[in-house]
């Protein structure tokens, strides 16, 4: 795979993943889905990276090609400019992948770190259903899920009135019973691989609070709960305690501040709201039928690429790997050799 073959997957992933972003923050937004848009943002994620293996293994089609806009005979210049643009993009998508990826394993050691310190707290662990332990740092509760699940908790807790800790341990179970911080390191992954992609930023924001919506709604069942669980987030904000830095496979319970007050409404008008029945399967349907569509749009800006063949090559890779199977697939361009100088045709 050349460089201007990364440039065409790049570029055109970009648009996919755009327009898929867009359709799930319009289906998580709708009332019948809005219970359960963490499952629209986590089955998003999921799409993302299986168009992301499937541009990097598979042969993608290709509607419109380079050649269907240029004349037969094409300036060498382009390809040229292509081929360095796209060698400047591989190069740079590759420096910041590896850069987030390295960030995302700095974060789990660190995670590791701090549960391998905490300590188990029995009285509080009698509350809840999962290991529970306590940290002499002031950070915000989170859950934990690398091995096996575990909440961590900051010494203040201990402080907190019973029914306040059984609210902050029924919101970190619930986080582990959804598989959130399985979303987590999915949505954590796709930030690597799109890590230059604006709305792949705002995305994680928007799936983050709705996890933090949902475990607001189901780990609370009475008025009492509520009470207790609104006092519970006021005595953290007033204990200041900080949220730990970029969980990979653990989910924290605060946010920022504007996520905080967001929570605290939903909260507050919980009890008061008409139930409605969430229907996630549709929209996990809708998802998945719109990933299917976008991975045959493919902007056509490889020069290299053929007009007499609808299909792209295989990728090197996938190509190579089942050659030595011996299925014989075709990893080049039908009519590569048609980029030449007019002056060796004379």
């Amino acid at each position: 795979m050349n460089y201007p073959a990364v440039f065409e997957i790049l570029a055109s992933q970009f648009v996919q993943v755009a327009l898929l972003i867009v359709v799930t923050n319009w289906l998580a937004r709708r009332s019948r889905f809005a219970a359960k848009a963490d499952v629209c943002w986590s089955t998003m994620h999921v799409c993302i990276l299986a168009l992301a293996l499937a541009a990097f293994l598979l042969p993608h089609l290709r509607f419109l090609a380079w050649a269907d806009f240029q004349p037969t005979e094409q300036p060498l210049s382009a390809v040229t400019v292509v081929g360095a643009v796209g060698r400047i993009v591989t190069w740079a998508w590759l420096t910041g992948a590896a850069i987030i990826l390295l960030a995302c394993a700095g974060g789990i050691l660190r995670a590791t770190s701090i549960v391998r310190k905490a300590v188990v707290d029995p009285a509080i662990c009698r509350l809840g259903e999962l290991e529970t332990r306590v940290i002499a740092e002031n950070l915000s509760p989170f859950c934990w899920q690398l091995h096996h699940p575990v909440i961590v908790l900051p010494e203040v807790v201990c402080r907190f009135p019973q029914g306040e800790q059984a609210a902050i341990l029924r919101h970190e179970q619930t986080h582990i019973a959804l598989q959130h911080p399985l979303y987590l390191f999915l949505q954590r992954l796709v930030e690597a691989i799109f890590w230059f992609h604006p709305l792949v930023w705002w995305a994680s924001q928007q799936a983050a609070a709705a996890r933090e919506f949902r475990c607001d709604r189901d780990s609370v069942r009475t008025k009492l709960e509520v009470v207790d669980y609104l006092h519970s987030l006021l005595r953290l904000v007033e204990s200041k305690v900080k949220s730990p830095s970029r969980l990979s496979t653990g989910v924290g319970f605060m946010g920022h501040s504007s996520l905080l007050t967001r929570r605290a409404q939903q909260l507050g008008n919980l009890l008061e709201q008409e139930a409605t029945q969430p229907q996630p399967r549709r929209a996990v349907t809708t998802i998945v039928c719109c990933t299917v569509l976008l991975g045959v749009f493919w902007l056509p800006v490889n020069p290299d690429a053929s007009r007499r063949s609808i299909w792209s090559p295989w990728p090197t890779w996938s190509a190579q790997a089942l050659n030595s199977l011996g299925i014989v697939v075709r990893d080049y361009e039908v009519d590569g050799h048609r980029l030449i100088l007019p002056n060796h045709e004379q």
